[in-house]
């Protein structure tokens, strides 16, 4: 994830300036009159800081330990005393390991136990004179830091989670106007195929060659639907932007593809007062279409549209197949989807068998919808 990937190049920076810093700092002390920063003393700050900042992205306790060690003990050794370099290399080694540490004991239990050792040598040291500070100094340049590390992470932790839950909503919803649209062909070439496999006239090899293409069609819509299953959430929202073709289009479509399919009514579309309400009518005549093609093909479709006031109704039949039906299991995902357009235009959906051996998709939508808004 691009917001806890750590900044590489930003960290060397800071470590050569810490490991140049406290260097410098050394080495003014001891020509200020300071012997005991000289040396050996110059020589393990150094060395402490640069394997400090080495280590931690991959050993982050340890770095913490390294911290103690040389500030903690600095201050029992000096009495107090702690160089201005070094406080702010515990400030930064604390920090960046609250920030990027995916662990959050281990620097802890090594923070604790540094706490309590130092303060009793501190205490044995220089007679139980500075104790006190020592753990004040310990909360302030350690604790506080690492505090503000962990807050941008979980920060950046949830910012990084909205970002890929938009995109999977994203993804979801071109899967699933990809099982629309794309099933929706896919249903019509079926069918042409179905109807050509029994047309009279034509030669065995044609009508093999016409029941082969409708297999495949067939199975090529069960591969789609099981995509669009793995893809669409739990709780997915119904597109809302108003269909580029009327339903009169979709209904056309269908007819020049063989389908036996007349259109009763007509619906407004495209004058924008209504989008949601179109798009919904649009998928739900577009999937109603799609099932009847599959699982009742030869059959006569009727699509009608009645509008009023209060709203519109809409209502897909079909009878009995007279071609054979594709086989297969059916994802449900078709009817679910129609049941959440009608749900987002504010309307309702029903669905099932009719006398005769029949199929209806019956949907009524308000001609106004508000969607409420939770506070």
């Amino acid at each position: 994830m691009s917001l806890l990937r750590r900044p590489r190049a930003l960290e060397s920076i800071l470590a050569g300036l810490l490991v140049v810093a406290v260097g410098a700092e050394h080495l003014y002390m001891s020509g200020a009159g300071h012997p005991q920063w000289s040396g050996w003393s110059a020589l393990v700050g150094v060395l402490g800081v640069a394997l400090a900042m080495w280590v931690r992205p991959r050993h982050p306790a340890v770095a913490v330990a390294l911290v103690s060690a040389l500030v903690g003990g600095t201050v029992v050794v000096n009495d107090g005393w702690i160089l201005i370099s070094y406080v702010a290399f515990a400030v930064v080694v604390s920090f960046l390991v609250g920030r990027w540490a995916e662990q959050v004991w281990p620097p802890a239990v090594v923070a604790a136990v540094a706490v309590v050792t130092l303060t009793v040598l501190d205490a044995v040291v220089n007679d139980g004179g500075v104790q006190v500070a020592m753990a004040g100094n310990m909360i302030i340049f350690m604790a506080l830091p690492w505090l503000s590390g962990r807050y941008l992470r979980q920060v950046a932790l949830s910012h990084s989670t909205e970002i890929e839950q938009a995109q999977l909503t994203e993804r979801a919803r071109i899967a699933q106007e990809m099982h629309d649209s794309l099933g929706h062909e896919l249903s019509l070439i079926a069918l042409r195929a179905g109807a050509l496999e029994v047309a009279p006239g034509l030669s065995e090899r044609h009508q093999l060659a016409a029941g082969a293409i409708r297999t495949a069609a067939a199975g090529a819509t069960e591969r789609l639907g099981e995509i669009v299953g793995v893809l669409r959430p739990a709780a997915e929202e119904a597109p809302l932007a108003p269909a580029a073709a009327g339903i009169g289009g979709l209904v056309e479509r269908a007819r020049e593809s063989g389908m036996d399919v007349r259109l009763e009514g007509s619906l407004e579309e495209g004058s924008g007062a209504t989008p949601v309400r179109d798009a919904a009518a649009h998928r739900i005549v577009q999937e109603a279409l799609t099932n009847a093609a599959r699982h009742a093909p030869g059959s006569a479709v009727t699509v009608s549209v009645d509008t009023g006031a209060s709203g519109v109704r809409l209502s897909v039949s079909n009878g009995r197949a007279t071609l054979p039906p594709r086989a297969g299991a059916t994802s449900g995902l078709g009817l679910a989807g129609l049941e959440e357009a009608a749900r987002a235009a504010g309307g309702t959906l029903r669905h099932g068998p009719v006398t005769g051996g029949g199929f209806e998709v019956v949907a009524d939508l308000p001609a106004h919808h508000r969607r409420e808004v939770v506070l």
